[in-house]
């Protein structure tokens, strides 16, 4: 009955309940920490509904796939923008929390930063559904593995503690995790603060690798995508 509204309220529910029970261990007030797990959240959720989703964007469309002839990107498209949609939503959860708690007021030039971010989202995103879909196709334990890693990922990933208040080995874990820069290049320029180089080393490079790979993968498994699903 209450359709999309579902996205919105299980959104709201796991920030509200993260940001009750955790605020207290972070040195940020409740209102920052409340706003650093709605925009780390909500960034986690898309970049992982990529990969899920990238994993079966061929399978689920085996039939059109088997009957008409349209470039394999047509449907990675479409997947991005399934992904996309949600990502919307929750993003205007947490920029109407801002509005509330009034932290739209420390929020500077940084904030346009988040705009090349998202740029850089959908740039790796497009070469990682495209990948995966053709190994997935051909392996279907991918799903199974990614299913596995992404409850892994939740508690490595700088969502429910704060990657600044990280040090020696942890700190080093969340560097070494890809999802921790590029949660940073977003979230940090909503919060009024710069992101790290490293961060936008970390994601311009494995964007490119991303695209490197699924060149290649396309390449050597492209041809024989129909037979596999």
């Amino acid at each position: 009955m209450l359709g999309l509204f579902w996205i919105i309220a299980s959104y709201a529910l796991f920030v509200g309940g993260i940001s009750l029970f955790f605020s207290g261990f972070a040195s940020l007030s409740a209102q920052e920490f409340t706003i650093y797990v709605a925009l780390g959240y909500a960034t986690f959720t898309f970049l992982m509904a990529n990969i899920a989703d990238g994993s079966a964007v061929f399978s689920t469309s085996s039939a059109w796939i088997k009957s008409t002839n349209l470039p394999y990107s047509i449907y990675v498209f479409k997947s991005l923008f399934r992904s996309l949609l949600p990502f919307v939503m929750q993003l205007t959860v947490a920029f109407a929390l801002m509005l509330y708690f009034g932290t739209f007021a420390k929020v500077s030039w940084h904030a346009f930063m988040a705009l090349p971010a998202l740029v850089m989202f959908l740039l790796c995103a497009v070469p990682l559904q495209y990948a995966l879909g053709l190994i997935s196709a051909r392996y279907d334990d991918i799903q199974h593995s990614i299913n596995a890693i992404t409850r892994l990922l939740i508690f490595i990933t700088p969502i429910l503690w704060v990657r600044e208040e990280a040090h020696g080995t942890r700190g080093l874990l969340a560097d070494l995790n890809p999802m921790t820069h590029f949660l940073e290049i977003f979230r940090n320029p909503l919060m009024g603060m710069d992101a790290r180089p490293l961060s936008w080393m970390v994601v311009i490079g494995v964007t490119i690798l991303m695209w490197l790979f699924a060149g290649l993968i396309s390449t050597l498994m492209r041809q024989r995508l129909p037979f596999w699903i």
